[in-house]
């Protein structure tokens, strides 16, 4: 790895309930130097009213708050989480789960004007199988959120289901973003494939892929840009999950001895691309 080049996670979640220093350490001490901490749900704030969702958003921004203090550059994203959707669907029918969430989009915007959250995320659609109206409802949030991000020209970070190579996820998106004057190339689908990287980049949006050795090969291969993520979720009952918070740079260091990366394109990938879609500085 090259001395003074940045690497990014551009998706990590953090959780008090964990060990979220720790996990900053960890990835500072392979090499990484910023991170994009994304919401998440936390066990001890059910997001089922609009005051819970405030608190569980300013746990966010003070988990981004620790990183920075730790020693490692940091923004957040945060917004209502998908997969809830149906479990408040059940608790106070459809409806009202249905502005429930648009409420939190609604606040999740004003901690964007306030300067707290970089954008939104991760905002989407339910990633197991649910019954139509409930992605339906998710496709009305996520036209709102399109709209509003639009007016802000701030990233929005997505959580789907997973697209590997067929396009047809991607063209539905497109018909969401439509007219609603979001940048598409500022629309992130998270946790991403190799496969999936294409027919995202093709129809505008970006790409946000796991920091998996064959991701890396396949794209890097295929001259792809794209952002890195493991999506460590900071559980300490499920230890290292999606990936250890050490993964991304650790790879970054495997790219170099493997000459699937030069400083060039070290460049493109950690500093001009997040620039690009995130508005962030990772030189800083």
């Amino acid at each position: 790895m090259i001395e003074g080049l940045p690497v990014l996670d551009a998706h990590i979640h953090l959780d008090p309930a964990g060990a979220p220093a720790d996990a900053v350490k960890r990835f500072i001490s392979a090499g990484g130097t910023h991170l994009l901490v994304v919401h998440k749900p936390y066990g001890n704030i059910p997001e089922v009213n609009i005051d819970n969702i405030e608190r569980a958003f300013l746990t966010t921004v003070r988990m981004a708050e620790l990183t920075r203090k730790t020693g490692a550059g940091a923004w957040c994203v945060i917004g209502p989480y998908p997969g809830l959707l149906p479990s408040l669907a059940e608790r106070m029918g459809l409806e009202g789960a249905e502005e429930l969430q648009m409420r939190a989009l609604d606040l999740a915007f004003r901690f964007v004007d306030e300067g707290r959250a970089l954008g939104i995320g991760e905002i989407g659609r339910v990633h197991f199988p649910v019954a139509p109206e409930i992605q339906s409802a998710c496709d009305r949030l996520l036209v709102h959120a399109f709209r509003e991000a639009g007016k802000r020209n701030c990233p929005v970070v997505l959580h789907t289901e997973s697209p590997g190579a067929n396009s047809a996820l991607f063209e539905h998106l497109a018909g969401l973003a439509e007219s609603t004057g979001v940048r598409r190339e500022r629309v992130i689908k998270h946790y991403s494939g190799w496969e999936s990287a294409d027919p995202g980049m093709s129809r505008g949006f970006s790409v946000s892929m796991q920091a998996r050795r064959k991701n890396l090969e396949e794209a890097l291969s295929r001259h792809f840009t794209f952002l890195l993520e493991t999506d460590y979720i900071d559980d300490p009952a499920r230890p290292n999950v999606v990936m250890p918070p050490d993964t991304v740079p650790k790879k970054i260091a495997w790219c170099y001895r493997r000459e699937l990366l030069d400083r060039e394109l070290h460049e493109k990938l950690m500093v001009e691309l997040p620039g690009r879609v995130l508005g962030i500085d990772t030189t800083s």
